[in-house]
């Protein structure tokens, strides 16, 4: 995580337990005053306005798809950008296409191509600290160090390189025990991967447990650092006032 000075507090009278037993989490935020929030709707999340301006976002993590192959085969023009180098995904590069290959194996399973990378990821980052400012895919390869978005941005290169349409994530994340304080939100980056006509979330740095409805999306995009320090500077632009959630009816719904 980023910064303490990110983190926002869970209502105190309640945690959200363990998020992986939640089939869903509805979280109603705030703005502060003369704020706007724009907040994206994805395979992940719904957002709603109510007439009094705030948001009510609910994360329903999309469940894994089964079946489908690598590579993409697709012709839409918006997921085939989602396999192309960038500046931060260097997925071209010959480090990462030889941990993309160490990671997926022979395997021509999508799904099963994305949880291994999910997990040869955090393994991989043996070094995890807040000493790297923002480094690419390929210094990451190199270093073997770094926090959430050097996880995020290993993660969706080593996709893109597998032949998986991938992008990284920004947003926040809830987190039971930080720094000696319980119960609350902090700036995170994650990844997601297009898998069967659905864009799944990975989170790396939780692998095995991967992701879960304690992330609320706020932005996605290439990988670019500008994209996770716009996100950062609006959580002080709201707060979030009411929790509700559904337990999952399954403890593998949606989740591992």
């Amino acid at each position: 995580f980023q910064a303490e000075d990110g983190i926002r507090d869970v209502e105190r009278s309640r945690g959200l337990g363990d998020v992986y037993k939640r089939q869903s989490i509805t979280y109603q935020l705030a703005p502060t005053a003369g704020k706007h929030l724009s907040i994206p709707s994805t395979d992940n999340q719904t957002v709603q306005i109510t007439q009094d301006g705030k948001v009510l976002v609910t994360v329903r993590p999309a469940p894994m798809p089964s079946g489908d192959k690598l590579p993409y085969r697709g012709n839409d023009p918006r997921i085939l950008e989602a396999l192309k180098p960038a500046q931060y995904l260097q997925s071209d590069n010959n480090q990462i296409i030889s941990l993309a290959r160490q990671a997926v194996g022979d395997t021509k399973d999508t799904a099963e191509a994305a949880r291994k990378i999910e997990n040869f990821v955090n393994e991989y980052i043996t070094e995890k600290n807040l000493s790297v400012g923002y480094a690419s895919a390929a210094e990451v390869a190199l270093s073997g160090q770094g926090d959430c978005t050097e996880h995020a941005v290993l993660t969706a290169a080593l996709c893109r390189a597998a032949g998986v349409p991938a992008r990284v994530v920004s947003g926040i994340v809830y987190i039971e025990d930080f720094a000696g304080r319980k119960d609350v939100f902090g700036g995170h980056a994650w990844t997601e991967a297009y898998i069967g006509g659905k864009w799944i979330g990975l989170d790396a740095t939780r692998a095995p447990a991967g992701f879960d409805p304690g992330h609320i999306t706020m932005a996605v995009g290439n990988g670019d650092p500008a994209d996770f320090f716009a996100m950062a500077n609006i959580l002080g632009y709201f707060k979030i006032e009411e929790i509700t959630f559904e337990p999952a009816a399954s403890a593998a719904v949606g989740m591992k």
